[in-house]
């Protein structure tokens, strides 16, 4: 589910793309009434903040899934340093709901005519989770210099046809997504896990500094 949450008459900017945390008072979670979420909006989307999550059984996102127009969380920030850089290409490797902050930046990107090419690997359980993948289509079609490959790791569980790529993302497939590309940056996100082997992919990768290299990890709770 995606949150949109009004910003109009306060003085809240952020950068792309960063982070919220937001609080629902009165909530009894172990975990605590306060998530950090990346934003799924673009600052190129005035007047407005998004955050997108998967709806679990947690008395949080219980709470945050029952929230109805008119109603008001307390946010705080922007927080965190998972920033778009515009002036060079960029390789975007998302798992599951790590899509979230890829939506933001290549909203914006799109929107401010960034000039470098752009990548986005994108890799869900089943087709119907990939997360804004119509939107995402729009955005490719919109633009040569914007190319998404998508996989899929469990087709049989799904109740679509899935004619895609298959299985995780892998060493493969991110020398070919970094393929004639000069100096990108990487951009990784999703559970502990992804990021560790993805990560772990690129810094054995010829050519990738530490420093071409930023993630995010998302737990999910």
């Amino acid at each position: 589910m995606t949150f949109r949450f009004s910003t109009r008459g306060t003085p809240f900017r952020y950068l792309s793309n960063q982070a919220i945390r937001l609080a629902l008072p009165g909530v009894d979670d172990p975990w605590g009434a306060v998530r950090t979420f990346s934003l799924s909006s673009s600052p190129s989307e005035a007047g407005v903040v998004s955050v997108t999550c998967k709806i679990s059984e947690t008395p949080f996102k219980q709470a945050l899934a029952r929230l109805r127009p008119g109603e008001t969380a307390e946010v705080v920030g922007p927080l965190g340093h998972f920033l778009f850089d515009r002036s060079r290409p960029a390789v975007f490797v998302a798992g599951g709901i790590g899509i979230t902050p890829f939506r933001g930046m290549l909203r914006f990107a799109a929107d401010s005519d960034g000039p470098h090419p752009r990548r986005l690997l994108y890799s869900a359980r089943v087709p119907e989770e990939l997360v804004f993948r119509s939107e995402l289509d729009a955005l490719a079609a919109r633009s040569d210099r914007l190319r998404v490959e998508y996989s899929v790791t469990r087709p049989t569980e799904s109740t679509e046809a899935w004619s895609g790529r298959v299985g995780r993302i892998g060493r493969a497939s991110l020398l070919e997504a970094m393929e004639g590309l000069e100096r990108p940056r990487f951009y990784v996100a999703g559970l502990p896990e992804m990021v560790e082997e993805i990560v772990g992919h690129l810094a054995n990768a010829p050519g990738v500094a530490a420093n071409d290299i930023l993630y995010e990890v998302f737990r999910g709770f």
